[in-house]
């Protein structure tokens, strides 16, 4: 009668062959989340940025794009406008849309240049205005890995032109480069 099965050796070379295969691909797995993180990160801010462009022109009004702590953050006009047309609904509230920090990353860092800017307001033609209360506008944004060794991305907030692009790659023409 033949018998069916694997015997000890067989399980154990299938075993030890698994056992390296898994022990290579963790680290890239590992980099290759960490990438998406930073990725979702970098999306998510130039949503905002792009939002808070939009609705100003949609209002034709100054409204801010506030950072607050790793990539969270609050769009609201500058002027809150109350509901003056009796709509029920505030012509130009002071929150427009927000994003919490229990959304998104938590493995990335975010830093603003010029150091210690937090907030980017943009006017009724969607192009970028100095902020009421003085503060510098936020020109640059860097997202990178707090640990490890992910790529990183750079967010540009020029004029009334917002995008994201790579500051490693410095090929001319690719449309990844940071100009």
């Amino acid at each position: 009668m033949r018998q069916h099965g694997f015997t000890l050796v067989e399980l154990v070379v299938t075993l030890t062959l698994m056992a390296i295969l898994l022990a290579v691909a963790v680290p890239s797995f590992r980099e290759m989340l960490l990438n998406f993180q930073i990725r979702a990160a970098a999306e998510g801010l130039n949503t905002g940025l792009q939002l808070a462009r939009a609705e100003a022109i949609r209002r034709n009004t100054n409204v801010v794009f506030t950072l607050s702590n790793n990539a969270t953050w609050t769009i609201g006009c500058q002027v809150v406008v109350a509901d003056d047309d009796n709509d029920g609904v505030d012509d130009c509230p002071a929150v427009i849309q927000s994003k919490p920090d229990t959304e998104g990353a938590v493995a990335v860092s975010v830093e603003v240049v010029p150091a210690g800017a937090n907030t980017v307001t943009f006017n009724g033609l969607g192009r970028v205005t100095f902020n009421n209360d003085g503060s510098n506008v936020v020109r640059e944004i860097d997202i990178d890995a707090s640990e490890g060794n992910g790529r990183n991305l750079r967010i540009l907030v020029r004029g009334g032109s917002v995008h994201f692009c790579d500051p490693n790659v410095t090929t001319v023409g690719d449309p990844r480069v940071c100009a």
